[in-house]
């Protein structure tokens, strides 16, 4: 019977610390991370219905689903996403309503994009207008 609980315990321990496949990297692994650009980083509007009571707002690009659940990418203030799983309401003139999981003034990334993945590092993308001058 202890031969069976040793292998079990083992076992355990070993899925328990397998971090699902995924290379572990070291406290000494200091790397600089390439910061993938986004189109935008939107901010977690709050605004009070004709009724009174209280709505948040959030760009409908920025929602993204996987089966049932609806999710946005929050951006932390080292600027690293997390994935927050939200209860959409109703949409409005390209907004979305949100019910919950998200509080007033949270970052978010302002239009979901297949290339992100939590614990990335983003930044807002600058677009560059520039003149053209004609030479008359």
């Amino acid at each position: 019977m202890k031969k069976i609980t040793v292998i079990l315990i083992t076992a355990f321990t070993a899925v328990l610390t397998s971090c699902g496949g995924k290379e572990v990297k070291s406290a000494g692994d200091t790397k600089p991370e390439t910061a993938v650009a986004v189109e935008q980083i939107a901010t977690v509007e709050k605004r009070t219905d004709s009724s009174g009571a209280a709505e948040l707002l959030v760009p409908r690009e920025s929602i993204f689903s996987r089966g049932p659940l609806s999710g946005v990418y929050v951006v932390g203030t080292d600027d690293r996403v997390a994935v927050r799983w939200i209860s959409p309401g109703h949409d409005e003139n390209g907004r979305q309503v949100v019910l919950g999981g998200l509080d007033a003034g949270e970052r978010i990334v302002g239009k979901y994009t297949t290339q992100l993945e939590e614990g990335m590092v983003v930044k807002e993308q600058v677009s560059e207008i520039k003149e053209v001058q004609s030479h008359e």
